[in-house]
C-alpha cells in the first residue's frame, strides 16, 4: 500500500512536469499577446480542470432569498376605540372573521361620557324642533313676527349640527346608543385573525392594538438584491419558487437603496402553490435575453495582464478569449465576448493552469 502511494505521487509529479512544459511555448509567446494554452486532456485531469457550458443570457436565471408577505392593502390592525376595560373577547388568533363581526367589547368611562353628550344633544334637538313647529303655526296666524320664527329655525339648525357631531364622535368610538358605557370592537375587513393581544380584564388606552387581521387573497415576495443584481432584472421577469409550485412576476424595483445598501424587489404571485405568509423561500428569476451576452460560472473569468478573459476548451488546450463583464450575480457572471453556443470554458482548475504558466514564464 505504501509502495503504491509513492508510485502515485511520482506519476502525479511527472504529469505536472509534463503539463508545465507543454505550456512553455504558449506562455513564451503570451508575454506579448496570449491566445492559446497547450494542454492535453490527461494534463487537464491532473490539474483538476473542469468545464462548464456557456449559456446564452436569455436562458440564465438568478436565485435569491425571498420573504412571503401579504400586501399592506390586505392587512388591518384593530385598535381600542377608547380607553377602558376589556370585558368580552369573542375571537382569538387563527379565527376567520367577516367584515363588521363583533370581536370584543370594552367598558369605558369615555364612551359613557360620549353617550351622555349625545343624548343631551338629542333632547336639545327635540326641544328646538318642537319650538320651531309651534312658532311656524303662530307665524302663519300672524300672532308672532317672522323674526321670531327665523330665530327658532336657527336654533333648530344648530341643535341638528350638534347632534350630528356627537353621534359621529360616538360612532367613531364604536359606542352603543344607550347609556351603558360599552364600546363594540368590530372587524374592519374579512380575513383571518393573525394576532390577538387583548385579554379579558385588561385595561387599555385609546388606540392600543388589539387584533391584526389579514385577508389571504394575494401574496407578494420581497427580495433584497444587490444593486448589480437589480440592474440586470427588469419588471415583468418571470419568477418561480422551486419545490413550492409557485410562480409570479417581478412587479417593481425600489428606486432608492435601503439602509443595508440593497434594492428591494417586489414579486406579484400569480400562482401561490404552497406559499405561506411569513415564509422564507428561494426565488428563481429569469434574466432578460440580450444579444451577445453570455452566462458563465464566476470562477471561469480570470485575468491575463490587464484583460478579463475566459479559457475556452479547444483541441489540445484552451483559447484565451477576452471578455467584458456586464454584471456579477450570486451564481453566474454575465459577460460579452467572442463566444458562441456550444463553447465550454474552464470553470475549475483555472488557478492551477495560471500557476503552471507562471512557473515557466521567463
Amino acid at each position: 500500500m505504501h509502495t503504491w502511494s509513492i508510485s502515485r505521487r511520482a506519476a502525479l509529479a511527472a504529469a505536472w512536469a509534463a503539463a508545465s512544459l507543454s505550456v512553455v511555448p504558449a506562455l513564451a509567446q503570451a508575454q506579448q499577446s496570449p491566445t492559446f494554452i497547450h494542454i492535453n486532456p490527461e494534463q487537464q485531469t491532473v490539474l483538476g480542470v473542469h468545464l462548464a457550458a456557456v449559456q446564452a443570457a436569455g436562458a440564465a436565471k438568478i436565485s435569491l432569498p425571498a420573504r412571503v408577505v401579504v400586501p399592506t392593502s390586505q392587512q388591518a390592525v384593530v385598535v381600542a376605540p377608547a380607553a377602558g376595560l376589556v370585558t368580552r373577547l369573542l375571537v382569538t388568533a387563527g379565527d376567520t372573521v367577516k367584515r363588521g363581526q363583533l370581536l370584543a367589547e370594552l367598558s369605558s368611562p369615555q364612551i359613557a361620557q360620549l353617550q351622555r353628550q349625545r343624548n343631551e344633544s338629542a333632547i336639545q334637538r327635540n326641544l328646538a324642533r318642537d319650538q320651531e313647529q309651534r312658532d311656524a303655526l303662530l307665524s302663519q296666524e300672524g300672532i308672532i313676527p317672522a323674526a321670531r320664527l327665523q330665530s327658532a329655525q336657527a336654533r333648530l339648525s344648530e341643535a341638528d349640527e350638534m347632534l350630528s357631531e356627537r353621534e359621529l364622535a360616538l360612532k367613531l368610538a364604536s359606542g352603543d346608543a344607550g347609556l351603558n358605557g360599552r364600546a363594540r370592537v368590530l372587524a374592519p375587513m374579512s380575513g383571518i385573525v393573525v394576532k390577538a393581544t387583548a385579554v379579558p380584564g385588561q385595561r387599555v388606552d385609546m388606540v392600543t392594538p388589539l387584533f391584526s387581521i389579514t385577508a389571504l387573497g394575494q401574496l407578494w415576495l420581497e427580495i433584497e438584491a444587490t444593486p448589480q443584481q437589480a440592474a440586470v432584472l427588469q419588471p415583468g421577469a418571470r419568477v418561480e419558487v422551486p419545490g413550492m409550485q409557485a410562480r409570479g412576476v417581478l412587479e417593481a424595483k425600489a428606486p432608492v437603496l435601503s439602509a443595508g445598501q440593497s434594492v428591494m424587489l417586489r414579486v406579484h404571485i400569480t400562482r401561490p402553490g404552497a406559499l405561506q405568509p411569513g415564509g422564507l423561500v428561494e426565488a428563481r428569476l429569469d434574466l432578460p435575453a440580450t444579444n451577445n451576452m453570455w452566462s458563465v460560472p464566476p470562477n471561469a473569468v480570470t485575468q491575463f495582464g490587464e484583460r478579463n478573459v475566459v479559457l475556452v476548451a479547444a483541441k489540445d488546450g484552451f483559447r484565451i478569449v477576452p471578455v467584458q463583464i456586464a454584471s456579477h450575480l450570486n451564481d453566474a457572471m454575465m459577460i460579452s465576448g467572442a463566444l458562441k453556443r456550444g463553447d465550454k470554458v474552464a470553470a475549475a482548475g483555472v488557478v492551477a493552469i495560471k500557476a503552471a504558466a507562471a512557473e515557466v514564464t521567463p
